[in-house]
């Protein structure tokens, strides 16, 4: 953990990251998903979307939990 940072002020992930990140990583899924419809049978191709997928799942939900907690306060 940042030793200047409480506990209490974790950095957030701002509005542009989160929009660029979204972009990066849906171009990324529905690249590996091509390949993958063409008929690639390649594992390389299979992780590179599950963990594109993956990160795009949790980028959203770190997304809706930063909103619950600034909604609570």
């Amino acid at each position: 953990m940042n030793p200047g940072l409480s506990k209490k002020e974790v950095p957030q992930m701002g509005t542009k990251v989160f929009v660029f990140l979204l972009i990066v990583l849906g171009i990324n899924s529905l690249r590996y998903g091509t390949y993958l419809l063409e008929g690639s049978t390649s594992i390389y191709y299979s992780v590179c979307l599950a963990s594109n997928v993956l990160s795009l799942l949790a980028v959203i939900i770190l997304r809706v939990r930063r909103k619950e907690t600034v909604e609570c306060k």
